[in-house]
């Protein structure tokens, strides 16, 4: 811990954590042969079919393991990564 460049003292920690959310295509009813195009956004499954209709989904949510976090960042005062640390 003692790499960091002289000035730039650490202030904040972030951790990154990963969740993810699933679609069952299967379950849904979904003949992937038949999407034009799709799109998730917070969290729902938008798919334009090649007939011209859309229909939304909701996603099967995991729960965040806050265990172990993925990233970490290390910044300064001025929220800039303080080098030799991340």
């Amino acid at each position: 811990m003692s790499d960091w460049i002289e000035g730039t003292k650490p202030r904040y920690l972030e951790c990154i954590y990963e969740t993810s959310t699933d679609f069952d295509l299967e379950e849904l009813g979904i003949d992937w042969d038949k999407v034009d195009d799709y799109y998730v956004k917070y969290g729902s499954l938008t798919v334009k079919f090649k007939d011209g209709t859309t229909q939304d989904y909701d996603g099967d949510e995991g729960e965040i393991d806050y265990k172990w976090a993925v990233r970490e960042n290390i910044f300064d005062e001025g929220w800039t990564l303080v080098e030799g640390l991340n």
